[in-house]
């Protein structure tokens, strides 16, 4: 099997890789020895374990596990992650009853070694992650698998046939699988994906999204928000910001917070008073861009922000999760590539309630519009919001797919 070889083949890079993933990342050991199948803690046998890539996964089923918590306080939640990023988050919910631990590589021996230690009572993979080794050993211990708040990138339907066919036999060994909307139902299906398997239940992302705690301001000036940012749009963004010449404050919020110190390095170039979080600089009213660097933050600079961009979508990385600061009411800006929310967008803009800008020329303009007309700023804001209103009911749609409801 040209898989199997080829991750045997490939050890010593993957190994490589990891240890250069744990150091970029700041990952620790803990996270270098769990990624390699090592150093596992005794778990509470008959959990369900929830395979989380990373960030936006573990936060989908934040409220799943919540609010199924309320109902049967006795189960046991094992979550596992890709990244020191989705671990922290999770770490910082507080989730009820869950142990929180880095999933292997797809080498079987690792998998042979979790799943004896874990002894889960089902698995549930949130939207992507199709490992054969993970999900073959699941099933030869008659471990259900349930695919959940699934989707697939255009890229996976381009692998090449040997993998696709990989990828077609975990889908055959799923129990079900729960797409996010037609169109994803429809790339399972060319995928391969038995069609009594599939049910379309809508994006998970939208639960707990209805209503939302009142988070104290940590900035007092108006502001507008940069979110989750990636190399190049910080300072493509930052200089047009800078043109506008507007009295708010430009807020950047880097996807991976380890890159605070880079970004006010690429940022020394401007004519600007620039201030970093993690170097200790104030924050005062000459202040023209703050770099928040640290971490769990995100949510209350949504719900105070005048105006969000989101980062990851100037650059090719399929965008990010613009479901949380539409919540809040706030008006949207996103850039060209949300490739990761395609459904999610064209709802969105059905409804009035973003913004989508070709290139970054295209998003000096909008700002200056919308910061410049109050009436458009609150008007998309609203229909932002009222967009998250209308999936109200998917918490409860998963929970009785999933049988949690009594």
């Amino acid at each position: 099997m040209i898989y199997q070889l080829l991750i045997r083949l490939f050890a010593p890079l993957i190994v490589a890789l990891i240890l250069w993933d744990a150091y970029k990342r700041q990952g620790g050991k803990t996270f270098i020895l769990q990624r390699l199948g090592l150093s596992y803690p005794t778990t509470r046998p008959g959990a369900i374990w929830i395979h989380c890539a990373s960030v936006g996964e573990v936060k989908a089923v934040e409220q799943l596990i919540k609010s199924t918590f309320e109902s049967n306080p006795n189960q046991a939640w094992l979550i596992t992650t890709n990244t020191p990023t989705g671990f922290q988050t999770a770490l910082n919910l507080a989730l009820p009853n869950t142990e929180l631990l880095y999933c292997p590589f797809d080498w079987p021996f690792a998998i042979k070694r979790f799943i004896r230690l874990a002894q889960p009572s089902q698995l549930w993979v949130v939207e992507t992650e199709l490992w054969p080794n993970m999900y073959r050993l699941c099933a030869q211990r008659a471990i259900p698998i349930s695919l959940i708040n699934g989707r697939l990138s255009r890229k996976t339907l381009k692998a090449p046939a040997w993998l696709k066919r990989q990828y077609q036999q975990c889908l055959n060994l799923t129990t079900r699988i729960l797409a996010r909307s037609n169109v994803e139902e429809a790339r399972f299906m060319a995928l391969g994906a038995p069609a009594e398997k599939l049910q379309v239940l809508g994006n998970l992302k939208h639960a707990g999204l209805k209503q939302q705690p009142n988070f104290d301001r940590l900035i007092t000036r108006d502001y507008v928000l940069l979110a989750s940012s990636h190399a190049d749009e910080e300072l493509e963004i930052a200089q047009r910001w800078l043109q506008l010449q507007r009295p708010e404050l430009l807020v950047i919020v880097p996807r991976h917070a380890n890159r605070g110190s880079l970004i006010r390095q690429q940022l020394e170039v401007l004519d600007a008073k620039i201030s970093l979080y993690s170097a200790g600089e104030q924050l005062d009213d000459q202040t023209q861009i703050w770099i928040e660097d640290s971490f769990g933050k995100l949510m209350a600079l949504f719900a105070h922000a005048k105006l969000v961009i989101m980062g990851g979508s100037f650059v090719p990385k399929g965008g990010h999760n613009f479901l949380e600061p539409a919540a809040f009411g706030k008006a949207i800006i996103t850039g060209w590539d949300n490739s990761d929310f395609e459904d999610e967008l064209a709802e969105f803009q059905q409804n009035g309630a973003i913004i989508v800008c070709a290139d970054y020329d295209k998003l000096q303009q909008r700002l200056n519009q919308l910061l410049t007309n109050g009436a458009l700023l609150e008007e998309l804001g609203r229909h932002a919001k009222q967009t998250i209103q209308n999936q109200a009911n998917i918490l409860a749609t998963y929970q009785q797919a999933l049988k949690l409801l009594p």
